[in-house]
């Protein structure tokens, strides 16, 4: 149950990016020597996934939930310049 709540909380991050109309699927898998964690995130729009691995949990978990704030970002600051470059301030400086 520990568990399940710290990830519940960290992924409550990504909806700032995708909203309410996306559903996160986290993996968690124990092989030989190190973690591996895989993010699939399905959005109406796209569809993403996210891959890491670690030597403990935390570590494999972090590193793919950064992976996925830095590309969800990324897509989202580019977006906004789209929109933006089609419009123009009427401020003069």
């Amino acid at each position: 149950p520990w568990m399940d709540q710290f990830i519940t909380n960290r992924v409550a991050k990504l909806t700032r990016y995708l909203g309410n109309a996306a559903s996160i699927h986290v993996n968690l898998k124990h092989d030989k020597n190190n973690y591996v964690t895989s993010l699939a995130i399905h959005h109406p729009l796209h569809d993403y996934a996210f891959t890491s691995e670690g030597e403990n949990l935390y570590e494999s978990f972090t590193i793919a939930l950064d992976k996925a704030v830095r590309s969800l970002g990324e897509q989202k600051r580019r977006i906004k310049d789209r929109i933006n470059k089609k419009y123009f301030s009427l401020k003069r400086e």
